[in-house]
């Protein structure tokens, strides 16, 4: 972002998002390209500005999730919603406490003990939403993220077609290419991504562990 300097960044911001795993210097910006050299000055790059921008909304305007919680299995009838406008880090868990809130809890008491059980799990939820967050195309204008939480299921939607020579088939294999890598390489460095590639394989597997059927994944050219 040649137009903007390295002030554009909010490095509280980042700092306090780090402090759970490290404390983090001004150098480190560039390590992880959150900033990086243009003409001999310091700049923003666009995953930077992205994460942890304090205008990014002016030049990304669609970065923000809205999430809704429907009555039945349509959009007919709304009965809750909210607009995340957080920095994407804060935003993950804001948006996962919307669907945690809108989940159904219960247990199985067993010979031994107590076994949490939910109508969404939680671990297939944290991966669905940090899927959608590291691989939207921020570029699109007009819709957000957007996550649709209905008696029977939930749905989480991205903005951007798949890349080039990757296929809804190739997902439930593990394989993957990163379209935002500055976001990705926080995110694993944050420990909220694993293992590139794992995440729709973990939110299988919490499916079919909660007894439920695994996600399925559309692609939809608009």
């Amino acid at each position: 972002m040649p137009d903007l300097d390295s002030e554009a960044l909010d490095f509280r911001a980042a700092s306090e998002s780090f402090a759970p795993v490290r404390a983090l210097s001004r150098r480190d910006l560039e390590t992880l390209r959150l900033l990086t050299r243009h003409q001999g000055r310091s700049v923003p790059t666009v995953g930077g500005l992205l994460l942890f921008g304090k205008g990014r909304e002016r030049d990304f305007p669609d970065a923000w999730i809205q999430a809704g919680r429907f009555a039945g299995r349509d959009k007919s009838r709304i009965v809750d919603q909210v607009e995340i406008h957080a920095l994407p880090v804060r935003a993950v868990e804001e948006a996962i406490a919307f669907i945690t809130k809108h989940s159904v809890h219960g247990a199985d008491i067993g010979p031994v003990r107590r076994v949490e059980r939910w109508s969404i799990p939680p671990a297939a939820a944290r991966e669905a939403v940090i899927n959608a967050v590291v691989h939207s195309d921020y570029a699109q204008r007009g819709a957000p993220i957007r996550i649709s939480v209905f008696d029977d299921r939930v749905e989480v939607e991205n903005p951007g077609l798949l890349p080039f020579g990757l296929t809804i088939e190739d997902l439930p294999q593990g394989v993957s290419k990163l379209r935002n890598r500055v976001i990705g390489r926080v995110f694993h460095a944050l420990g909220l991504i694993e293992q590139w590639g794992s995440g729709i394989q973990r939110m299988a597997s919490a499916c079919r562990d909660a007894g439920l059927a695994v996600p399925v994944f559309e692609e939809l050219a608009t």
